[in-house]
């Protein structure tokens, strides 16, 4: 079987570049990080000791290698049992890195499902349940903090539908992974679950792909434990091993850094149909590590692509591909990049068991940029607002059973406008939708940045639109383009965008109505946990004044967005 590969071409970054790769050597920065040394980040006593509490996943794949045979032995007792289905529940660290598995890899013989559910759209949680056979579902219930809000309540949702199923034993069908001494695993033991995985409390949830949170689905995805752990393990020995400039993961944290320092922050991937699962896992840890104090790498996932010329200089490229793989036109776009001096990343997997050392070099990558760029690559300080937002909906909900935004300022067709931030952005009275899309994006030219943020389910007609859109704007404004499906971009690049460089653009597109499906032991539903969700995060961008407009969409998203979509060409014609 052939090996994977790397190679790193700086371009135009080179002189940023070196001067980066230097200041690693020089301090030791890769060896000191794998060898848990928090000083390396900062020496005040109070922030070492934070990040000491955050190193575990240096040598994670280590610890796992000992607990692969109790994850194979308990998954082969639930698959003797009859189980047919399994659930992943989590966010961001903990459903990421299980759905690239679930996208990745070929689940194990006998098992008709393996999902994962990381949206509170009631669409998609009923789409959920109409697609399993209840009383043959194992559901993984994961939350480090063993709060998350959304993990919670699928777990209440899926546990009153066993109950109203007449299931007597509905622990059973629960496992939970979490940190110890959690509510969750509190719970799991009171309510008998079928078995509660304890994780090491000094891996963050975006590091936690080669511990229980990656691992326990990852065999229910069908991943290839000990192959993936060892591959792991041999990255790890080779980051250990490599204190000069041949150590990969600190030559990939040189380049970010030296994109982040020069302007040149977006780091956008060009990804092969069998790689492309892994750029999201990339795009949550590098995003909600690096995007805070003003500053940050911006991952730029799923774009169109383009011709080399309609790049603007404010990118730097990562290529991803499998071996064997035939990708003659992202071949020739990174060729005619090159030749425009583009700093590129290139890296081809061998096969999908090298997600292990990709894991382990991104995460060490990730550290060492944080650490070159002197910030704490392990806390999140901006997310926690817009989940405090949310709290405060929803306990106003309950005290009076309504929500903002939901009064329009504007109304074209089925699509309104509710919410904007800057007076500039506010409508005039009888203005169409393409006048108030080309004040909004007049003078927009990167260095800036263009997201979509969508609260309703993900679907292939809502993608394609989605990707025209990206397009057009890339095209006409040069600015890279970002597209993310809430809750779940809030726990991954929701970070960047509050904490990162200012320079970000929003559109948010919501539904008028969501629709009712009751949560057991709660006064709201997943609809108004959604409606709350996206309103409270709307909030968090506007306090900032960026530049944000809030759309509902009555009916079919896809449609609402098609509206935008035409609305938009004729704008920025």
């Amino acid at each position: 079987m052939k090996q994977g590969s790397i190679s790193i071409t700086p371009g135009r970054l080179a002189s940023a570049y070196d001067r980066a790769v230097r200041k690693g050597v020089k301090d030791q920065i890769a060896p000191r990080i794998m060898k848990r040394d928090a000083s390396v980040f900062n020496r005040k006593v109070a922030v070492k000791k934070l990040i000491a509490n955050r190193l575990g996943w240096v040598d994670s794949a280590a610890l796992m290698n000992r607990r692969v045979a109790e994850i194979e032995k308990f998954a082969a007792d639930v698959l003797r049992d009859g189980i047919k289905h399994v659930v992943l529940m989590g966010m961001g660290g903990s459903s990421l890195c299980p759905d690239l598995f679930r996208l990745m890899c070929h689940r194990p013989k006998g098992l008709k499902s393996f999902d994962v559910i990381d949206s509170t759209d009631p669409s998609a949680v009923k789409a959920l349940a109409r697609k399993i056979t209840l009383k043959k579902t194992l559901f993984i219930v994961a939350s480090k903090s063993g709060g998350t809000v959304e993990t919670r309540s699928h777990e209440a949702y899926f546990a009153g539908l066993l109950r109203e199923a007449g299931v007597k034993n509905i622990g059973r069908h629960f496992v939970a992974i979490t940190d110890p001494g959690s509510g969750l695993q509190k719970d799991a033991r009171r309510l008998r679950f079928r078995k509660v995985f304890v994780n090491p409390s000094d891996i963050g949830g975006r590091y936690s792909a080669l511990s229980y949170f990656g691992l326990v689905p990852g065999f229910f995805a069908g991943v290839n434990l000990k192959a993936l752990v060892d591959d792991a393990l041999m990255m790890q020995k080779l980051l250990n091993a490599r204190s000069d400039d041949t150590n990969p993961a600190l030559l990939i944290g040189a380049l970010m850094t030296a994109g982040a320092e020069v302007k040149c922050d977006k780091l956008t991937f060009v990804a092969s149909k069998k790689a492309s699962p892994l750029v999201p896992w990339i795009e949550q840890l590098v995003a909600e590590s690096t995007g805070k104090a003003g500053q940050g790498v911006i991952p730029i996932e799923a774009e169109p692509s383009t011709l080399a010329a309609k790049y603007a200089k404010d990118r730097m490229f990562v290529f991803l591909k499998m071996v064997g793989e035939s990708t003659l036109q992202a071949d020739k776009l990174q060729k005619d990049l090159r030749k425009r001096k583009a700093a590129i990343i290139e890296i081809t997997l061998g096969s999908v068991n090298e997600l292990g050392r990709q894991f382990l070099l991104w995460e060490a990558a990730t550290a060492i940029c944080g650490c070159l760029m002197k910030i704490n690559p392990f806390d999140e300080p901006n997310v926690t607002e817009s989940k405090n937002n949310t709290t405060e909906i929803l306990a106003a909900f309950e005290r009076a059973g309504e929500l903002p935004f939901r009064s329009a300022h504007s109304r074209w067709g089925k699509l309104a406008l509710v919410a904007h931030g800057g007076e500039s952005h506010r409508p005039k009275l009888g203005e169409t939708l393409p006048q108030l899309l080309k004040r909004f994006f007049k003078g927009s030219r990167a260095p800036k940045y263009f997201s979509l943020l969508n609260y309703f389910q993900s679907d292939s007609r809502c993608e394609k639109v989605l990707q025209k859109i990206r397009a057009t704007v890339r095209d006409h404004t040069g600015m890279a383009t970002l597209r993310g499906y809430g809750p779940r971009y809030l726990h991954s690049i929701g970070q960047l965008y509050k904490g990162g460089p200012a320079t970000g653009m929003f559109v948010v597109f919501v539904r008028s109505n969501y629709g009712h499906l009751s949560i057991p032991g709660k006064a709201f539903g997943f609809g108004e946990l959604i409606a709350a969700q996206s309103i409270g995060d709307a909030q968090a961008l506007i306090s900032r004044n960026l530049p944000t407009l809030v759309f509902a969409i009555d009916g079919s998203a896809s449609a609402g967005l098609d509206t935008f979509s035409r609305a938009l060409a004729k704008a920025l014609k």
